[in-house]
């Protein structure tokens, strides 16, 4: 007779789960979870893989707010830009007419775009420049917290 305990047979569901997904998939369908009713780990994977959502750690999501706001230098607001280039806003506001072309421009005015970055991340966060909806949301799986943005 062979008996099987309750966390075995955890272990072998867990075990076969991190075979099958992706960690942040798992941990993206237990946060979407709540508002559907059930973990979907096949609706998550979809998801991660078709970029549709942002599941990052909090290096890659400071990686990826950095790389988002260098192509968006353009549409900051002038006085914003003002006190990181020296230039006066209604020059800066001239420039941006260009629109996407303004971008190269402009970022080359900023003294010092790590703080530029951050300056804007500590006023808007990360979530304002990732996120559909401008937020931020969060879970911790395995010991590691994961941002969660939205991109649909």
């Amino acid at each position: 007779m062979m008996t099987i305990t309750d966390e075995q047979m955890k272990q072998d569901w867990y075990d076969n789960l991190m075979k099958e997904y992706d960690e942040r998939a798992i941990a993206f369908a237990h946060y979407d979870a709540g508002s559907i009713g059930f973990a979907d780990y096949d609706e998550a994977q979809n998801n991660i893989d078709s970029e549709d959502y942002l599941v990052l750690t909090d290096e890659e999501a400071d990686e990826a707010v950095r790389k988002e706001i260098e192509e968006m230098v353009w549409a900051f607001n002038a006085s914003f830009l003002q006190a990181h280039t020296g230039v006066d806003a209604d020059a800066i506001e001239k420039i941006q007419e260009m629109c996407e072309s303004a971008n190269e421009p402009l970022k080359a005015m900023i003294k010092d775009f790590d703080h530029f970055v951050d300056d804007a991340v500590s006023c808007d966060g990360r979530g304002h420049f990732l996120d559909v909806n401008l937020e931020e949301n969060e879970i911790t799986f395995n010991g590691i917290t994961y941002y969660i943005y939205g991109r649909i």
